[in-house]
C-alpha cells in the first residue's frame, strides 16, 4: 500500500536468481495498492529454500526494498544417497544399496536407461513397495585392479524429475 501523498513508481524488481519471473504494477496511486507477482521455477530445489527480490522505486526513504521469499520445496523423489563408494582391498566383495522413494501420491516407475560400469560393478533394481519404493543394490567385481567412476541412470515416469543418476566410485588399495 502506498501511504504517501504522491504516486509511487516501481522502477524495477530484480530477482537474485534466474529462476524467477517478476511482474509488477509500475505505478501505485496515493493510498492505493499495487502488486508484485513472482513466479519461481523450483526445479532442482528441495527442502528449505530462499529467494530474494530487490524492489527499486522513487520512494525518497526506501528507494530500495528487499523481498525475502522462503518456502519448503517438497522433493519429488527421495534418495538415501546419490553416490556409492567401493573402497578397500581389491579382492574384497562389497555391496552397497540406495533406496529410492516418491514423496508424491502417484505411482513411480523406474527403468534402467544407462549404465557405464559393466564388467566392474553389477547392479539390481527391485521394488520394496509396488510403484512407491525401490532398492538399487550394487556389487563390485573382485580382481579389478583399476579405480573407476561411472553411473547408473534410471528413467522415471515423472515429468518433474525424468531421470535419477546414481554415481559409482571405486578406489582400491594394492
Amino acid at each position: 500500500m502506498n501511504q504517501g501523498n504522491q504516486a509511487l513508481r516501481i522502477e524495477e524488481v530484480k530477482p537474485d536468481c534466474s529462476c524467477s519471473v517478476v511482474d509488477f504494477d509500475p505505478l501505485i496511486p496515493p493510498n492505493g495498492e499495487g502488486r508484485i507477482t513472482v513466479k519461481i521455477n523450483t526445479k532442482g530445489f528441495e527442502g528449505s529454500e530462499r529467494w530474494v527480490m530487490r524492489v527499486y522505486s522513487n520512494d525518497p526513504k526506501w528507494g530500495l526494498a528487499v523481498l525475502d521469499l522462503r518456502a519448503y520445496v517438497k522433493p519429488v523423489i527421495l534418495l538415501t544417497g546419490t553416490a556409492v563408494l567401493f573402497s578397500g582391498k581389491k579382492n574384497t566383495v562389497m555391496t552397497r544399496e540406495v533406496e529410492i522413494d516418491t514423496a508424491l501420491d502417484r505411482p513411480l516407475v523406474l527403468t534402467p536407461a544407462q549404465f557405464t560400469l559393466s564388467g566392474k560393478v553389477t547392479y539390481s533394481l527391485s521394488e520394496i513397495e509396488k510403484e512407491k519404493r525401490y532398492r538399487v543394490t550394487f556389487q563390485n567385481m573382485v580382481g579389478k585392479r583399476e579405480n573407476y567412476r561411472g553411473f547408473l541412470k534410471l528413467k522415471t515416469n515423472f515429468p518433474e524429475k525424468p531421470e535419477v543418476t546414481l554415481w559409482i566410485i571405486g578406489r582400491f588399495e594394492n
